[in-house]
């Protein structure tokens, strides 16, 4: 007979299982990493060639970008890099494992917030499943998604036991993982900035609770001031300033983030949105019993940064779903009076493991088959770069938006030649043009369902030297007119189709 530790510990396990294989289950079978992280494979690159010391700027893309980012992912994948395992594989697997990670540690901060041990395995359960605590983190670009995430998860449980259970063990490692926070995201040191005010001001509100918060702070910057001093140094306040901008120019008014937070769909199930269901239940289930705290905090997450607002929203979304089980589902199906019948409530646990691996399924596979890259695309890189002039300059129409083409993206890496209309890297740079540029490159996509009269007007005193056309993969015949047109026109010749890829040259 196990103990309650023992139980504890074993659930844990099998959760932690659960989400691992819903994690890992499409980059074990993809053949490249899912959908974005170019840029980020460049910069690691970049760093290695440096000797590991931060370099003033990238070479992705021949742009001279500022090395900006916070670079403590590039440091971890460089150095297993250089002990001999493939980058590649590295941004293929790793944010999912990295990923699956973050579902134990978020149990004990469920345990922690929610003091009920079952509603937290049960919100664990819903945090590994639901699709939105994961679909980004898993992607190439998840190399400093994921970390961020689960530094941001320790960091929150830290702060709220320093708030609650006052110890130098939780100062301590409230500075070091607040710390880790801000060298890895900037969204997650966003939402731990979030999460800390909201504690402090949930569970303390005295000044020793106020000095403690500021050691935390002064701690973080401290920890990370190796990256930000440099950067200071280097380019001056110009690439946050940027980054803030670009955040900003990327958000939307607040009306809509009201509107957003009503329609309350923020899980990206593909199908009936069960989890999400449960999690509305479950706030009102804690307004109603007065405990309007986590209510508080996800609306606050929703309002203040929206754009990965969604992603850390899962946080109390899941342990709302938790206390629904709980509280609304368990004396439903399986109440204490006597007329108890456990299979109705084993079934209901079963059906929503079931929907919750098909939902988790289906979105990652999603990814892979309709954002990630293909072989006929690895292969066009590889032949660009085999056949063509290193200073050739490419207008990419992909049909894909603005911050989430990964054709754009790992083209200038994989092809070795200059995209001309390629975002990536330009949030850091401080020219007041990142909405122009954005503007910049869907203009060039709308010209996919359009003709050669559009692309002819968007290249207009731009120096290119070849276009490539990607086929949509949803809409085959969307670029049909324009690939045709292209191909009847005596200024172009094709070079290269294959795979719903078709490459042409400007003629002399």
């Amino acid at each position: 007979m196990m103990k309650a530790r023992e139980r504890e510990f074993f659930f844990i396990a099998l959760i932690a299982i659960l989400g691992l294989a819903v994690r890992l289950s499409v980059p074990l079978a993809a053949t490249f990493p899912l959908n974005d992280g170019g840029l980020f494979y460049r910069m690691v690159i970049d760093l290695q060639h440096n000797g590991f010391v931060l370099p003033a700027t990238t070479t992705y893309n021949f742009a001279d970008l500022p090395f900006a980012y916070p670079p403590f992912a590039f440091y971890l994948y460089g150095a297993l890099n250089s002990s001999g395992i493939q980058l590649l594989s590295l941004m293929q697997f790793l944010p999912a494992i990295v990923s699956a990670c973050s579902v134990p540690v978020f149990y004990f901060l469920a345990k922690a917030m929610l003091g009920d041990r079952e509603q937290a395995l049960l919100a664990s359960v819903a945090l590994a499943l639901v699709p939105r605590a994961f679909d980004w983190l898993i992607m190439g670009g998840g190399m400093t998604r994921s970390l961020g995430f689960l530094f941001a998860i320790l960091a929150i449980h830290q702060i709220f036991l320093l708030f609650t259970q006052p110890a130098s063990i939780h100062l301590v490692l409230s500075v070091v993982l607040s710390g880790l926070v801000v060298l890895t995201h900037p969204e997650a040191a966003v939402h731990t900035a979030i999460a800390a005010v909201f504690i402090y001001a949930w569970k303390d509100r005295s000044l020793k609770g106020l000095a403690r918060a500021v050691l935390v702070t002064v701690g973080a910057l401290v920890i990370s001031a190796p990256w930000w001093v440099n950067i200071i140094a280097q380019h001056g306040g110009a690439p946050f300033q940027a980054a803030a901008d670009a955040a900003n120019r990327n958000s939307i008014a607040v009306l809509v983030r009201v509107f957003a937070l009503i329609k309350f769909q923020f899980t990206d199930e593909p199908f009936l949105p069960v989890i999400s269901a449960l999690g509305l239940l479950g706030l009102f289930t804690l307004l109603a019993r007065r405990k309007p705290a986590l209510p508080i905090w996800f609306v606050l997450m929703g309002l203040a940064e929206p754009r990965g607002g969604s992603l850390y929203m899962m946080l109390p979304l899941a342990m709302f779903a938790g206390v629904t089980f709980t509280e609304i589902v368990q004396p439903v199906l399986k109440p204490q009076d006597g007329n108890s019948r456990p299979w109705v409530w084993n079934t209901f646990i079963g059906f929503f493991l079931l929907y919750g691996l098909i939902s988790a399924s289906v979105t990652a596979s999603n990814i892979n088959r309709d954002l990630t890259l293909t072989r006929e695309d690895l292969n066009a890189f590889s032949w660009v770069k085999e056949n063509t002039p290193q200073e050739s300059r490419f207008i990419l129409v992909t049909q894909a938006l603005p911050l989430n083409d990964s054709t754009s993206e790992w083209f200038p890496v994989l092809a070795e030649r200059a995209s001309l209309a390629t975002l990536f890297g330009y949030e850091w740079v401080d020219d007041g043009n990142f909405n122009a540029r954005a503007e910049n490159y869907t203009s060039l996509q709308a010209c996919a369902s359009k003709d050669i009269i559009c692309l002819e007007s968007w290249a207009q005193g731009k120096n290119f030297s070849h276009i490539l056309i990607r086929t949509n993969p949803r809409n085959t015949s969307g670029a049909a007119l324009l690939v045709f047109q292209l191909k009847s026109s005596d200024q172009y010749k094709t070079i290269y189709e294959n795979g719903g890829i078709t490459i042409f040259e400007e003629k002399p």
